[in-house]
């Protein structure tokens, strides 16, 4: 179950690349690796929501009660990449006695926000 949580969430973010080999001893330890599907909804919900609708240096905050795992999304920074409405967002995530932060350009496609490369 944990092995299928930590690639859905490496398949669903776009957050880690490489083999699944490597995503798995990345992640071993990872807050997200310790999230359940539910985490794992709330913390895209939330994301999404602050790329879409946050201004700059603003905070969202997700929570599962459930679970007490939690995160924030703040957008830093916005740009145009390519054309494109891009976003710099920092992630913060606390699951399974894990804290975990990182920085990820998002840029709008069509079909939603996705990792720029």
């Amino acid at each position: 179950m944990r092995g299928t949580r930590m690639m859905l969430v490496g398949a669903s973010l776009a957050l880690v690349a490489g083999t699944a080999a490597a995503q798995e001893m990345f992640l071993k330890d990872a807050p997200i690796s310790f999230m359940n599907k539910d985490d794992i909804a709330l913390l895209k919900r939330n994301y999404t929501q602050a790329l879409d609708s946050l201004p700059d240096g603003h905070t969202n905050a997700w929570t599962n009660p459930k679970t007490g795992h939690s995160g924030t999304a703040t957008p830093l920074r916005s740009m145009k990449e390519k054309g494109m409405a891009c976003r710099r967002l920092e992630l913060t995530n606390h699951a399974g006695g894990q804290a975990g932060r990182s920085e990820w350009t998002f840029c709008k496609t069509k079909d939603g926000w996705k990792i720029a490369s």
